[in-house]
C-alpha cells in the first residue's frame, strides 16, 4: 500500500515534539527530521499521481453504470406504457444485472476515493509540518548567529577589568619591592600567587 499504510502515523505526528527538549536538538537533528518529512511528501505525490488514473477510471465506470440504470428505467416505463410487457421484462432483467454490477463499482469507487482523500490530507499535513519546521530552523540559526556575536559593551567591560587588574598587580609588585627588607620571600610569593589566581577568574 506504500505511504497510505502510514496514514494514521503521519496524521497523528506532532512536529512540535522535535523541540520539546530544544537544548538537546541541534540543527543537524532538525534537518534530518525535515528531510524525512520531505521524503514522505515525495512519496505522497508519487502515489497520488498513480491513483489519479485509477480514480478517474473508477469514477467513470460508476457514472456510466448509474447512467445505464437511468436509461433502462426509462425503457421499462416506455415499454410498460405502450403495453409491450415482453420488452419491459427484458429491460427489468437487464436492470437487475446492471444494479448488481453497480454495487461492486460503487464500492471500488468509494475505496479509491477514500485513498485519494487520505493522500490529500497527508499532503496538507506534511506541507504544514515542513513549513513549521523550516520556520523553526530559521529561528535556531538566527539564535546561533546572535550567540556567536559578542556584545561590544561586554568586550569593553572585560578590557577595562583586565587593565585594572594589570595596574593593581603592578602597584602591588612595586610595593613589595619597596618593602622587601621587611617581607620574607615566602610572603612575596604568596601575594604573587594571589594575583595570579585572580587573573584566572
Amino acid at each position: 500500500m506504500g505511504i497510505l499504510s502510514r496514514f494514521k502515523d503521519i496524521m497523528a505526528s506532532n512536529v512540535n515534539a522535535v523541540f520539546n527538549k530544544e537544548d538537546k536538538r541541534n540543527e543537524k537533528t532538525v534537518r534530518k527530521y525535515l528531510d524525512s518529512l520531505k521524503s514522505d511528501l515525495g512519496q505522497v505525490y508519487s502515489e497520488t499521481e498513480a491513483i489519479k488514473v485509477e480514480y478517474k477510471r473508477a469514477r467513470m465506470a460508476y457514472d456510466d453504470n448509474v447512467a445505464e440504470q437511468e436509461k433502462l428505467d426509462r425503457y421499462i416505463m416506455k415499454a410498460s406504457e405502450s403495453g409491450d410487457t415482453a420488452s419491459a421484462r427484458q429491460y427489468e432483467a437487464r436492470l437487475e444485472s446492471v444494479k448488481e454490477e453497480g454495487v461492486t463499482l460503487k464500492q471500488k469507487y468509494e475505496m479509491v476515493k477514500g485513498d485519494m482523500d487520505n493522500l490529500t490530507a497527508m499532503n496538507d499535513k506534511l506541507r504544514d509540518d515542513i513549513a513549521s519546521l523550516e520556520s523553526k530552523l530559521s529561528e535556531i540559526k538566527a539564535k546561533e548567529m546572535s550567540a556567536s556575536k559578542q556584545d561590544p559593551d561586554r568586550i569593553l567591560t572585560e578590557m577595562n577589568d583586565k587593565a585594572d587588574y594589570i595596574i593593581d598587580k603592578a602597584n602591588a609588585m612595586e610595593e613589595l619591592n619597596r618593602s622587601s627588607g621587611q617581607s620574607s620571600y615566602d610572603e612575596v610569593e604568596a601575594l604573587a600567587e594571589k594575583y595570579d589566581d585572580m587573573s584566572d577568574e
